[in-house]
């Protein structure tokens, strides 16, 4: 039976619904929900798109963890590995550099942050390991574990010229250089940057996805002791290396041979009204792409309600719903494809859903059961 979770970041249960925490969980483990990505208060996820407005009545994180896993839910702390507002603001050492020498410049909700920045590093992983320590949860969901880029901009139609990269700062061209003893020119860094996205392009980008993925592994072990035996679930990309002249790793520097060491399972975003595609025919095909890079479990994360319609992205002119057949058709094809499971973006929409009627929820149970193809 293949696996149903849920994005779970905000606490719409107790701020809109009023419900407390082994009522919020009964109603999580009624739509046949196997496990939950949650957040914390000690390594809090910052705002993005996803409401997450800490409840006002009484809460505490290791006892919500704990109503989860007393209805069978598995449960699974989530960080947010190179995405900090406060850090962004603070630190300018820590803000990353594009191509053209610019530097990262927030759009709506997200601050990307340089990946090779040590003070920033240091601090993300001390509190992510207090936080799996207070919790003791089943696993851990390391999301934004990437070089910095809003994808969700990149709809068909974008140039990968248009494209931002990040990052090229000082310190991440002396750390290339460092670590690959391959030489940069000594001129001022735009020589450097045309170097590293031209001549040495292959080589900068296998060094990005070894930092990652030496990321991840520095994220495993300080989950691993704080909390023995944690599962580690990663957020990656519903890209491939076809789409966008293989920004899942020139960008993002994503790449499943440097981070399967450190992962049990993958997530991948197939957020079909966000970026534009036919769940049909796009599911089925990223995911025989990625069984041919790795033996890990991939889950299916599918968005259940139609998002990014505020003015700023009007441009991408994206449809203003999901229907339910096209719900449904995003079910039939992670079923059809082989998934191992599917999670949802987000459990407010399912509750959502439920209070008007539930055609989602029930469709996800027909999914469960191995109904839909």
């Amino acid at each position: 039976m293949p696996l149903v979770g849920v994005k779970a970041y905000g606490w719409e249960w107790a701020n809109h619904y009023g419900w407390g925490m082994v009522e919020a969980a009964a109603r999580m483990a009624s739509q046949g929900v196997d496990l939950a990505l949650v957040q914390n208060l000690i390594d809090p996820l910052p705002g993005s798109a996803v409401a997450q407005i800490p409840p006002k009545s009484a809460y505490d994180d290791a006892a919500w963890v704990d109503a989860l896993r007393q209805h069978g839910v598995r449960v699974y702390q989530s960080t947010a590995v190179t995405f900090c507002p406060e850090t962004f603001r603070r630190d300018p050492k820590a803000r990353p550099v594009d191509q053209h020498g610019r530097q990262f410049k927030p759009f709506t909700w997200y601050y990307g942050i340089c990946p090779t920045s040590p003070s920033y590093l240091e601090s993300k992983l001390e509190r992510f390991a207090e936080a799996v320590a207070a919790t003791q949860p089943d696993g851990v969901f390391l999301s934004f574990l990437r070089f910095p880029a809003f994808w969700e901009l990149w709809l068909p139609g974008t140039r990968r010229a248009d494209i931002p990269e990040y990052c090229f700062c000082e310190r991440c061209l002396e750390v290339f250089s460092g670590e690959t003893g391959l030489a940069l020119p000594a001129g001022g860094s735009q020589d450097k940057i045309r170097v590293l996205t031209h001549e040495l392009r292959r080589e900068w980008t296998a060094w990005k996805c070894r930092w990652v993925g030496a990321l991840a592994r520095r994220l495993r072990r300080a989950a691993a002791e704080a909390h023995p035996g944690c599962d580690v679930i990663c957020n990656a990309s519903g890209l491939g290396g076809s789409d966008f002249g293989n920004a899942v790793e020139e960008v993002l520097g994503q790449r499943f041979a440097d981070l399967d060491p450190a992962i049990d399972c993958y997530e991948l975003m197939f957020y079909f009204q966000i970026q534009k595609r036919d769940p049909a025919a796009w599911i089925p095909a990223r995911l025989a792409d990625a069984r041919s890079q790795t033996q890990r479990p991939l889950l299916a994360c599918l968005q259940a309600q139609a998002e990014y319609l505020e003015d700023v992205y009007a441009a991408g002119r994206r449809r203003r719903d999901i229907s339910p057949e096209e719900w449904r058709t995003a079910l039939a094809a992670a079923a059809r494809a082989g998934t191992d499971g599917v999670l949802v973006y987000s459990w407010k929409d399912l509750l959502n859903d439920q209070a008007a009627g539930g055609s989602r929820v029930a469709e996800l149970r027909r999914y469960r059961q191995g109904e839909l193809r």
